[in-house]
C-alpha cells in the first residue's frame, strides 16, 4: 500500500538532510571536468572513424593579438628635482637677438645670482627667437630649467632635448627680453609653476 503523501515528505526531506553540500568551487570544477571529458571523447570518436589518431590541442592565442611595446613608448631617465640653489646649476648663455649690451650684462647680473655661466657668445648664434628667451636642457636638468625660466622676466620658452648627456642649460635671450626677475618674481614663479613636470619622453623621474 502506497504510503500517504504527508509521509512521503517526511521521507524526502531526511534523505536530503544526509546529502552532503560540496562547497561551489568544488562544484564548479567538477563542472569543468565533466565538460573536458566529453569534449575530448567526442574529439577521439570522431577522429577514430576517420582512421587517424586524435590528438588534443589547446587553443593557441593569435601571435598578431598579443600587445607590443608602444613606438612612441618613453625611454628616457628625468631628473625632476629642483636644485637646492642656483649654484648647482650650469648655464651657457647666447644672444639670439636680445638689444645690444644686453646679454653681457645679464651674464654678469646671473654670475651675481651664484649661477655658474659657462659661455657667453659674443653674437647671435642662431636666428631671432620670437619670445623672451629660450631655454634649452636635456633629461638631468629638467629641475634645473625650471629653476632657470623662474628668474628669467616674461615667458621663456621650454625645449627639451632628449639626446642632451649632460645637465647643463642653454640660454638664449631674444629681441623682447628685458631683464631678470626680481626676487619676488622668482619666487612667485615657482610657486606658480609646482613641481617641475617631466616632457612626454621621460620614463622614469629620479631624484638627486
Amino acid at each position: 500500500m502506497p504510503l500517504p503523501l504527508s509521509d512521503r515528505l517526511r521521507q524526502l526531506e531526511a534523505d536530503v538532510q544526509d546529502l552532503r553540500v560540496l562547497p561551489a568551487a568544488a562544484v564548479r570544477a567538477r563542472g569543468r571536468r565533466r565538460k573536458v571529458t566529453t569534449t575530448v571523447g567526442a574529439v577521439a570518436a570522431v577522429a577514430t572513424a576517420a582512421g587517424v589518431t586524435a590528438t588534443l590541442a589547446w587553443p593557441q592565442p593569435d601571435p598578431a593579438s598579443r600587445p607590443g611595446p608602444a613606438a612612441n613608448s618613453p625611454t628616457v631617465a628625468c631628473v625632476l628635482t629642483l636644485p637646492n640653489g642656483p649654484g648647482e646649476v650650469r648655464l651657457r648663455l647666447f644672444d639670439g637677438g636680445a638689444p645690444g649690451g644686453l646679454t653681457d650684462a645679464t651674464a654678469a647680473q646671473l654670475r651675481a645670482r651664484s649661477f655658474t655661466v659657462l659661455t657667453l657668445a659674443a653674437g647671435p648664434t642662431e636666428p631671432p627667437i620670437t619670445g623672451p628667451a629660450t631655454v634649452r636642457f636635456g633629461p638631468a636638468a629638467v629641475g634645473a630649467a625650471s629653476l632657470i625660466r623662474a628668474h628669467l622676466h616674461g615667458d621663456a620658452d621650454l625645449v627639451f632635448e632628449p639626446g642632451r648627456p649632460d645637465a647643463t642649460v642653454d640660454v638664449t635671450l631674444g629681441a623682447s627680453f628685458g631683464r631678470l626677475a626680481t626676487t619676488t618674481e622668482v619666487n612667485q614663479a615657482l610657486v606658480a609653476a609646482g613641481r617641475p613636470s617631466p616632457p612626454p619622453e621621460c620614463s622614469a623621474t629620479p631624484g638627486r
